[in-house]
């Protein structure tokens, strides 16, 4: 019996290990970060500028990691460790006949500091592009988090004076990243498309009369509802007030004719004062005289919570002049319906 029961518990004892043993067979261990692959893509997934606009371009990133240091606690980017090339082409364009049409040179830098690129200390990207066939290749350099391929195009391509009814754009895909001995991909997901933009229909830059003395009490409605600074203002004391519709927001300047005496990359200048507001395109009509237009933004309060702020309303342009009627609503507060009238 003694036997029998030793030999029955060392059985037991050989289950339960060969149990433990596939139990572990069973368990995925978690990569550390950096195993997982470096990944470049398009910084953003479109852009667009004036159809007269002389060049364009888009950059290159790299996606967010695990900050090893245990810093930035949501990521951060981990530059590379040697260079890569990473390869791209057009795949699909609208409004010409050959890319060759638009495209006329290009060129590849990165950000030293805010007064100096990688041209400027003579690095060479090796930006390699075919205008027939759109397709190219740049160095995407170690110790870079981001570069930006500059493209030359002809101005006068679109510039027609015309409202242009039909799509006008130009696409690119990354297709390879090779060169480096650890393992780094791209985003194919991830494409970038930029729009030449029509400044016969809104966008661009418009201004309004501040001497208008009933445009003026308009704007400072409107706009005052977001803004002490607008409220506070004089007409005596503004310059200009100019309105820009770009590609994905709204900027309002009001120029002062205060000035100030500021410094950049060594040189000297005095400049009128601004006061600026911005916000993001949620609702825009393009490639029309008339339609409607909405834009919205965050303000942060003195808790540091955010309020959001939203202008909306319709446009008509009519040769050179447009009539924008907006309501704005910010905190609790909503303006009646206002029309300030802009020019060219």
């Amino acid at each position: 019996m003694q036997r029998f029961l030793t030999i029955a518990a060392l059985s037991f004892l050989l289950v339960f290990v060969a149990g433990c043993d596939k139990e572990k067979d069973d368990i995925v261990m978690p990569l550390k970060s950096d195993a997982f692959p470096q990944v470049i893509r398009f910084d953003d997934e479109g852009d667009g500028d004036l159809e007269d606009e002389d060049k364009f371009s888009f950059k290159l990133v790299l996606n967010d990691r695990v900050d090893p240091d245990v810093e930035e606690l949501g990521g951060k980017i981990v530059p590379l460790e040697n260079d890569v090339t990473v390869s791209f082409e057009v795949s699909d364009f609208e409004g010409f006949s050959k890319i060759s049409d638009y495209i006329l040179n290009g060129t590849a830098f990165y950000e030293v500091d805010d007064c100096t690129t990688s041209e400027d200390n003579g690095i060479d990207l090796k930006l390699v592009f075919d205008r027939n066939t759109g397709i190219g290749s740049v160095t995407f350099p170690k110790d870079v988090e981001e570069i930006e391929v500059e493209f030359e195009v002809d101005e006068n391509l679109f510039d027609d004076n015309l409202l242009n009814t039909d799509d006008r754009f130009i696409e690119f895909e990354i297709t390879d990243v090779s060169g480096d001995n650890k393992v780094v991909t791209y985003n194919p997901a991830i494409t970038f498309t930029y729009e030449p933009l029509d400044d016969e229909a809104i966008s661009g830059e418009w201004k309004l009369d501040p001497l208008n003395d009933a445009q003026f009490a308009k704007f400072k409605e409107l706009f005052g509802l977001i803004s002490k600074d607008v409220r506070e203002l004089n007409a005596v004391d503004v310059d200009e007030i100019l309105m820009s519709v770009e590609y994905d927001e709204v900027k309002v300047e009001i120029v002062l004719k205060e000035t100030e005496v500021i410094t950049e990359c060594g040189d000297t200048e005095t400049v009128n004062k601004v006061i600026e507001i911005e916000a993001g395109l949620e609702e825009l009509d393009l490639q029309t005289l008339e339609g409607e237009i909405e834009f919205a933004d965050d303000i942060e309060q003195d808790d540091e919570t955010l309020k959001e702020f939203v202008y909306k309303g319709e446009f008509k342009i009519t040769g050179s002049t447009m009539e924008l009627i907006l309501t704005g609503e910010y905190d609790d507060d909503e303006t009646d319906e206002i029309t300030l009238v802009f020019s060219k």
